[in-house]
């Protein structure tokens, strides 16, 4: 009996080793969370809940879903403890048009319903997208800087580029109408009068961008800094090789816009860049320090009235500076710089009307209709697939109008950024414990027959 007692004991300590493995493994997402907003979207719980977590928006592109971001920054997610909201467009392109209505409203509901609901930090919401999912990160970031402190579009339009009901990205492989910083400051400010620090702005674009988003860039950076009162872009250090990096700064010496240019030869998926961009992502927008927003603290700013639209409460989150000293993540003082570069030469242009940033420049229209493209395409994303989703079909890449891409609904696995598997859990563990718990049990069985 003592012989069975002590396999008795090394089972449990077996059973309990995989168990404790089993609940130590990644987060994970809730298709279809309770948001209450007039869009559908999921929630990704980290592993373990920050004590008061930030908050990320990943934002999918054309004939995507929520579930072609799941991977992109979960594993982030679970190393610093804060949540993501995945939106769902569910037509082919959110409507990122200059309004504090529509989509742009039902996604801050979403993070309204994880403040309320996680105590989440509500002074550390961010947003980050790819394609039209940058537009919309671009947007959120201009008309609501009284909820989000910070964003990183892949690529994106500035606020107002994209017009109001296009749901098929009419303006992709199109020219800006100006790239003057006032002219896209005022449709922004004309949306919502904010009288406090505008978010922290990150863009990346491809040099090839075969929808010419990188003719749009210089217009992006004049709005940001035009809105910021920043300084005249310099050369930023820290860009990944080939990428031209420049740096736009508050009269504090902090980083507050970082455009990445990337060579002639990247298209328009980002997807494809490797090593990936997200971790950049991250450290720019101080995602992995426990508080802050891009080395700045933060705190309740002041809010305005709102211009069209739906208009949003005054208060609010914005960031405060710590004078010149160069903070945590990208933030770069007049002292040093960290991860972000300090500045190097190199003319930018003045503040109010943004030229090419650095070097390079923001090249011309270039060919290729929407829809074209290994998984590059606004339209057509990045390939965008929901896996083995139930109810939906797997999103194939083609021109606006002709997505077919179902819902994505149940538990899927994303091939896109990563292999995480939503909403199963982590059932792959408890096979193995049942087994044992089998054995144990068979075990019992025959010591009470030899006792017999």
């Amino acid at each position: 009996m003592t012989r069975y007692r002590f396999h008795v004991a090394a089972l449990l300590t077996m059973n309990a080793g995989l168990l404790f493995a089993a609940g130590a493994q990644a987060g994970s997402w809730a298709n279809s969370a309770p948001f209450g907003a007039t869009l559908k979207g999921d929630l990704y719980t980290p592993t373990t809940p920050a004590a008061k977590p930030a908050i990320l928006v990943v934002i999918h592109m054309c004939t995507g879903h929520s579930s072609t971001v799941h991977g992109w920054f979960d594993s982030f997610a679970d190393q610093n403890g804060f949540y993501l909201i995945a939106p769902d467009a569910g037509k082919q392109c959110f409507d990122s048009s200059a309004s504090r209505d529509g989509d742009k409203a039902a996604i801050v509901k979403m993070v309204d319903y994880v403040v309320t609901n996680k105590n989440a930090d509500k002074t550390r919401v961010f947003a980050a997208g790819m394609s039209s999912g940058g537009c919309m990160t671009n947007t959120l970031l201009a008309i609501y800087p009284d909820v989000f402190v910070g964003g990183s579009a892949m690529p994106g339009f500035p606020a107002g580029g994209w017009p109001a009901g296009d749901t098929s990205c009419t303006k992709c492989s199109s020219n800006p109408p100006s790239t003057d910083g006032k002219y896209w400051g005022d449709i922004a400010r004309k949306a919502f009068a904010f009288s406090g620090t505008y978010p922290c702005s990150q863009q990346w674009v491809g040099g090839g961008d075969e929808y010419n988003f990188n003719g749009w860039l210089p217009a992006v950076a004049a709005q940001f800094q035009n809105l910021g009162g920043l300084s005249a872009g310099t050369a930023g250090t820290g860009a990944p090789s080939g990428w031209t990096r420049t740096v736009y700064k508050d009269t504090a010496g902090n980083v507050r816009l970082e455009t990445n240019l990337g060579p002639s030869s990247q298209k328009h998926d980002l997807e494809t860049v490797s090593p990936t961009l997200y971790s950049k992502v991250v450290t720019f927008l101080g995602l992995d320090k426990p508080t802050g927003a891009c080395g700045l603290t933060t705190n309740t700013g002041t809010g305005g009235s709102g211009g069209s639209g739906t208009a949003g409460a005054s208060g609010g989150s914005s960031v405060a500076g710590h004078g010149n000293s160069a903070g945590a993540g990208n933030s770069t003082g007049a002292a040093g710089s960290s991860n972000g570069g300090a500045p190097s030469g190199g003319a930018g242009a003045p503040s109010g009307s943004a030229g090419a940033p650095s070097t390079g420049g923001a090249a011309a229209s270039s060919a290729g209709s929407p829809g074209t493209g290994a998984g590059g395409a606004p339209s057509g994303a990045a390939g965008s697939s929901t896996g083995n989703t139930s109810g939906g079909s797997k999103a194939t890449a083609g021109a606006p109008g002709s997505s077919t891409a179902g819902a994505s609904s149940g538990g899927s696995t994303s091939d896109s950024g990563g292999c995480t598997i939503a909403g199963a859990g982590h059932s792959a563990q408890w096979p193995i414990a049942g087994m044992l718990a089998a054995v144990l049990g068979a075990l019992f069985v025959r010591r009470r027959r030899a006792q017999s």
